[in-house]
């Protein structure tokens, strides 16, 4: 009976000073930036087992700011922990209080809740491992498995700033861990562990200007298989349209977004740890559906829209997506022009795409090894449009190739576009089909068009009349459809015109516009208004 007393009273003790060992510990290496409050702390070393009912793990903003100030050395981003139970199995007690390697068979962690916070922006250049910066007991760590059960997570910019990055539950297990130089760089393994498995629900995250909310139902991750799925995607403006653009002072596209999943396969996790570089052998985004609108009679059109060869070269991690597909999308793009009494829209239905080859990296893209892009749709849910585009990403002048085909259409059905846009309108004209090619670059597009069409007669109308004729444009409709314009290609008893594509790129207009004119552009050629081709009218 005295025996277990005794052992019972100096376990006591023994537990009571390594709780107080571990919080001084921890105040100590980190300079008092943090501070570690244990509760419910039960100790058995001769099992080597640990475990808390509750942590507590809370920084000292004040204390950075001081330290910081200094110029000492201090965390870039800090965390802000609290947990119920956790507990540790085969832990090595003498390895943890004489400050070597800390090894353990087991950690479980359950319902922590983590507020990560970015204090500075990282300037640096080059970044060394986590095993080389890591100092204390941590240095060495290894773990045979990690359990982290309902946790949630919260990230933001500043101590004072708004969560950009929301997951309300999230499980994670981590298997075989070891933080050593041998872990990161072995082959076989990311970021110092054999497996990662992540699931995830509820997830919001704020983008940085404050004006979009993305958030996603379900997120699934495993680095040995290298699949990532993300399921309910939906980006939505946390403001009208005009408060939009009045934010970022320019006519601006407001626009929805919804995805109904996105699926990773082939993601080299060991890559990624190791060089930062990321590889993907295939995406798919299923059933994406956008609307889309934009305001040019309120507001002005400003800055320069980057070509997508600028959209790549600016990103500066190495990275590339062997194949990136995309599946039964839909896009509803509507604007108001000025004088215009009212929007017009252009549809694509059953969107289907095919990129290959997207990539940053200069031995993987070149001239002869372009990003290739293959699509269709349905304009307006009637004719079909094929498209595929050659694009030398890392070319420093943008240069790429465009061809297609156009199928059979009834022109009237452009006319939700046309008539409050162009202030024109298709009485009548049938496209039996049609074929364009075209190389571009940053200012200009050089190209030729074929397309055969019948019965073409158009209506100039008055701007801001909402579709309606004064006698002025019904006298130059006259002459346009009697003089100017040809009705029918092939024209009676001739060969089928060839129209050129000749465009002057306009930097304030996205790229898809720019593709736009040149197909705009050979079709005005076609009927024989060269010089509205040229102008891009």
């Amino acid at each position: 009976m005295g025996v277990a007393l005794l052992l019972f009273v100096g376990l006591f003790a023994f537990t009571f000073w390594l709780e107080s060992k571990i919080e001084n510990m921890v105040a100590k290496q980190s300079n008092g930036v943090y501070r570690l409050q244990l509760y419910g702390l039960e100790t058995s070393p001769f099992l080597g087992s640990l475990s808390v009912d509750s942590l507590s793990l809370a920084p000292d903003y004040k204390r950075w700011e001081e330290l910081n100030g200094k110029g000492q050395q201090v965390p870039r981003t800090l965390l802000d922990l609290r947990t119920n139970g956790i507990s540790m199995r085969r832990l090595s007690y003498a390895k943890v209080l004489f400050s070597q390697d800390v090894v353990l068979d087991e950690l479980a962690v359950q319902q922590p809740n983590m507020v990560m916070t970015v204090m500075r922006q990282d300037t640096t250049t080059t970044h060394k491992p986590l095993h080389e910066t890591l100092k204390g007991f941590m240095n060495g760590l290894a773990i045979g498995k990690i359990d982290v059960n309902q946790a949630s997570l919260h990230y933001r910019s500043g101590a004072q700033s708004d969560t950009m990055l929301s997951v309300q539950r999230f499980l994670l297990t981590v298997t075989d861990f070891k933080l050593n130089s041998a872990s990161f760089h072995a082959k076989d393994r990311a970021y110092y562990a054999q497996k990662y498995e992540v699931q995830a629900t509820d997830a919001s995250f704020l983008l940085p200007d404050g004006l979009y909310k993305a958030t996603t139902d379900s997120l699934f991750v495993n680095s040995v298989t290298g699949e990532i799925i993300v399921k309910k995607i939906q980006l939505n403006p946390l403001v009208g349209p005009a408060a939009l653009a009045r934010a970022k002072g320019e006519a601006v596209t407001h626009q929805e977004l919804k995805v109904e999943q996105v699926a990773c396969k082939g993601m080299d996790f060991g890559k990624h740890s190791r060089s930062n570089e990321v590889r993907i052998k295939y995406v798919l985004v299923q059933t994406p559906s956008l609307i889309a609108f934009k305001d040019k009679q309120h507001f002005n059109i400003k800055g320069k829209k980057p070509m997508p060869h600028e959209m790549v070269q600016s990103i500066k991690t190495p990275f590339l997506i062997d194949s990136l597909e995309l599946k039964n999308g839909y896009a509803r793009y509507a604007e108001l022009v000025p004088e215009a009494a009212e929007r017009g829209h252009i549809t694509f239905h059953k969107l289907n795409a095919v990129a290959t080859n997207i990539s940053n990296i200069p031995e993987q893209i070149s001239m002869e090894k372009p990003a290739v892009i293959k699509a269709s749709t349905m304009v307006m849910d009637r004719a079909k449009l094929e498209v595929t585009a050659r694009i030398p990403l890392l070319h420093k002048n943008g240069y790429h190739t465009l061809e297609g085909t156009i199928g059979e259409a009834n022109l009237q059905m452009l006319n939700p576009i046309l008539i409050p846009t162009a202030f024109v309108r298709m009485e009548s004209g049938q496209v039996r089909s049609g074929s364009f090619k075209a190389e571009l670059n940053d200012s200009e597009a050089n190209g030729n068009l074929t397309l055969l069409y019948s019965n073409l007669k158009i209506d100039l109308l008055t701007k801001g009349s909402g579709g309606e004729q004064g006698l002025g444009k019904n006298v130059l409709s006259f002459l346009a459809n009697t003089v100017a314009i040809k009705d029918a290609n092939p024209s009676e008893g001739e060969k089928p015109r060839i129209g050129t594509i000749m465009v002057n790129r306009d930097p304030q207009r996205s790229f898809l516009s720019y593709w736009k004119d040149c197909i705009s552009s050979g079709f005005l050629s076609s009927m024989g208004l060269k010089g509205m081709a040229k102008g891009n009218i």
